[in-house]
């Protein structure tokens, strides 16, 4: 197989180049983030190293997708001191895939990884056909995806789910790293006793904003924490649970991404209306029964916050797999 990267020449290279951007000693790399990215997703990578940068020593292997021309690499680094004078870097490893597609292919970039540390595969590219996670099944610790960049993301789960017994790689999804502050202001709102059992008596549910596969997640964790059962439905449609027997209607409107905003609203059987509503300025109104009103904090995390987070966690979140499981 042609070599497109000589490993100890890239190591030569990185080596130069911190010594010459700071000559003092650099901090051991925590942990090898392999990239897939495509042009129109190059900004959404260059936020998150920005963030990344100083917070975190680690090696980036960036595959570019879609390139064209013939496979070649480059390399460069990013050091900052931290404040014992000890130097922070993030090397980088370019690897343009050319229209052989070479650069593509774990043995390409497999050499150049940091032996005796954690890889992580970052997939920051359209989902749909995509061999994932099963491609790094030989080479990665954790592979990081976002299924929001499914076109088609109910098949997308649907796929996951009936995947997941023979998994050997641990998925995390940056789709349900955006949901986390939703689901956790939805679960404090019902925290109240009297809430509990305002809860239980939910006839309907609407979502206002997010997007497809963040709206199905979300209605699959509420599905999956209540138990309510049925099938579940493709997006852009109702879907019709039931809860002890009686109906559960969950529906979901005006799709944009959720850092646009939403307004989420429960209905009763006694035709009360329970609403949590992003303000838009770093926080949501709750209404509850009763006259009950209050404010939450509510902001999203960036992608450089969502990306700092994962590779600091040591697995993949149980209530994804969860929801994943009950699909």
């Amino acid at each position: 197989m042609k070599r497109y990267a000589d490993p100890q020449a890239v190591e030569q290279q990185l080596r130069k180049i911190q010594q010459e951007i700071s000559p003092n000693e650099a901090r051991t790399n925590l942990f090898n983030l392999v990239v897939y990215v495509s042009d129109h997703d190059d900004r959404l990578l260059i936020e998150a190293l920005n963030y990344l940068h100083g917070k975190r020593p680690t090696r980036v292997i960036v595959i570019r997708r879609n390139h064209g021309g013939v496979t070649h690499t480059d390399v460069t680094a990013r050091c900052v001191p931290d404040e014992n004078d000890k130097v922070l870097c993030i090397q980088e490893i370019v690897i343009f895939s050319g229209d052989d597609k070479a650069g593509e292919v774990p043995e390409t970039w497999a050499p150049l990884l940091i032996r005796e540390i954690p890889v992580f595969v970052w997939w920051l590219d359209k989902l749909d056909a995509a061999p994932v996670p099963q491609f790094f099944d030989d080479f990665a610790d954790r592979c990081f995806v976002d299924s929001g960049f499914s076109d088609k993301p109910f098949e997308f789960f649907e796929s996951l789910s009936s995947r997941l017994p023979i998994l050997k790689t641990p998925l995390s999804d940056f789709a349900w790293v955006r949901l986390a502050p939703l689901m956790k202001v939805t679960a404090n709102f019902f925290n109240p006793q009297e809430m509990r059992e305002k809860l239980a008596d939910v006839s309907k549910v609407h979502l206002e904003g997010a997007e497809a596969a963040e709206a199905l997640l979300f209605f699959q964790w509420l599905r999956t924490k209540m138990d309510w059962k049925g099938p579940t439905f493709p997006e852009g449609q109702l879907w019709r649970l039931l809860s002890n027997n009686q109906p559960v209607e969950l529906l979901h409107t005006s799709q944009a991404p959720l850092d646009k905003g939403f307004s989420l609203t429960f209905e009763t059987r006694q035709g009360e209306k329970l609403s949590l509503k992003d303000t838009g300025e770093g926080f949501v109104v709750a209404r509850g029964s009763e006259n009950m009103e209050y404010t939450s904090i509510f902001r999203l995390p960036s992608m450089g916050e969502a990306l700092l987070q994962e590779v600091d966690k040591n697995a993949s979140d149980r209530l994804y797999y969860e929801a994943l499981e009950n699909w």
